[in-house]
């Protein structure tokens, strides 16, 4: 089975808990939510801090506070700064000069990965942090 990269799920995870509970967290507490190894939960608050979707503020009182209203945060702009894999990959076997799908399957795949990437990102982009946190205060009802 194919490894599954969980950076971006994380990434909307705890800034959703940010967002929800309108208060900014350590990355200890924010591990512990996702039921996560901090370091790697630190790494992901890293990358959404350089992209400047969160701040990071040290000292007794510190943590990760959202730099930005919720719902001025697309989940394209948090896929953007965990830079997730592809959708998919396209194999990198030689083609075999015999065989009419081996050589021309890499470039029909192209064009379809382009396209799944395309829809993918156009639904990001109109999915805002606030619309994640809007969905799982109602499934808490």
């Amino acid at each position: 089975m194919a490894s599954v990269n969980t950076q971006f799920s994380i990434a909307v995870h705890v800034l959703a808990a940010i967002a929800h509970y309108e208060t900014s967290f350590t990355s200890e507490v924010l591990a512990g939510s996702v039921n996560a190894n901090p370091i790697f939960v630190k790494r992901i608050l890293a990358k959404l801090s350089k992209a400047k979707l969160v701040k990071a503020t040290v000292g007794k009182a510190g943590g990760y506070a959202l730099t930005k209203n919720p719902k001025s945060i697309s989940l394209l702009d948090i896929s953007h700064a965990v830079n997730p894999p592809s959708v998919f990959a396209i194999h990198t076997y030689e083609k075999k000069e015999w065989c009419v799908v081996s050589n021309n399957i890499k470039e029909v795949m192209g064009e379809v990965l382009v396209g799944t990437e395309k829809a993918v990102e156009n639904d990001l982009k109109q999915t805002t942090l606030a619309d994640v946190v809007s969905k799982i205060r109602s499934k808490s009802r």
